[in-house]
């Protein structure tokens, strides 16, 4: 993960990785990277939970993606994010 975190030339804090387990989160998290979670890897929200978001799976993150932190990534730094998913699901700060 490291290694392709260099390929893309990119800081860590403008990448975010879509995972479906507590290892991907473990994973990114050592290498300052965030994580939006997936449920359809069978793992439930408290196993998720280091995640800077939740989403039952690909089609509910691409049905809210207004209000995803994939939208967050691609404002300024600074900018204001609201709406983001919440761990359960709601809508609201994470």
């Amino acid at each position: 993960m490291a290694v392709a975190l260099t390929k893309i030339d990119l800081p860590a804090e403008r990448v975010l990785l879509l995972g479906d387990s507590p290892c991907d989160i473990e994973a990114a998290s050592k290498i300052g990277v965030g994580v939006i979670a997936l449920r359809c890897g069978g793992f439930n929200d408290a196993q998720l939970s280091g995640a800077v978001a939740i989403y039952d799976d690909p089609a509910d993150l691409l049905a809210r993606d207004g209000a995803s932190p994939l939208r967050a990534a691609s404002r300024p730094a600074g900018a204001d994010v609201r709406g983001e998913a919440t761990p359960d699901g709601e809508e609201g700060g994470v």
